[in-house]
């Protein structure tokens, strides 16, 4: 599944200069999408930059002009992230592979601009909730790290969107936690400082209204 997301996203890629402009039209839309996270968790005894995972769902907004600030828009979807790190001969510290999967809301606000070479591209920066639904370890277990995470997390994101077809855009995205991934509190002296999601991403957004 996920080689074929990647696919997907890579094909799509492939057009990000040559496409033609194509105006959007104004009001609402959705589009759905499909994606790759290259991500880690950041802090801890938690650390790891090539864990990868899927990425999907529903974009829905209002598009009120074609320049400047020029809509706001939600995004409902589904995700893996985590961490995955190798065993360390050196430091002896063991191998892990942490998937977290967890349901997230965004909301962005939407700033369309003119570059160089690229023409036309979307702005966007907003706020993320999750949802953790699960923690699932491979490659090594830490006893008892599942029930170390916290339910919930907030995520700054930022992204560029590109078209790239007259029904498919190109975005990338860059996104922080604000809060810890996993629960701070007197009870939890392993992660003193905390651990934050941190990841990028590239998906791909359907237009399927009829044209």
């Amino acid at each position: 599944m996920k080689k074929g997301i990647l696919l997907s996203v890579l094909i799509c890629g492939s057009g990000w200069v040559a496409a033609r402009e194509i105006p959007k039209p104004l009001g609402f839309y959705g589009k759905p999408f499909l994606g790759v996270l290259a991500s880690q968790l950041d802090g801890d005894q938690a650390s790891g930059y090539n864990k990868f995972g899927y990425h999907l769902g529903l974009v829905t907004g209002y598009r009120m002009n074609d320049d400047g600030f020029s809509g706001i828009e939600m995004q409902m979807s589904v995700a893996e992230r985590g961490s995955r790190r190798a065993f360390d001969p050196i430091t002896f510290v063991n191998a892990f592979h942490i998937r977290c999967r967890q349901v997230e809301l965004q909301v962005n606000g939407v700033y369309q601009t003119e570059v160089p070479m690229l023409g036309s591209i979307e702005l966007l920066g907003g706020l993320r909730v999750a949802k953790l639904l699960e923690v699932v370890e491979t490659e090594g277990t830490n006893p008892g790290i599942a029930q170390d995470f916290s339910k919930g997390n907030l995520m700054l994101e930022f992204g560029v969107t590109k078209s790239v077809g007259d029904r498919v855009d190109l975005r990338i995205t860059w996104d922080y936690s604000l809060l810890s991934a996993v629960k701070q509190d007197f009870r939890n002296v392993f992660y003193p400082t905390g651990v934050y999601h941190n990841g990028v991403g590239v998906s791909a957004l359907f237009d399927l209204t009829t044209k």
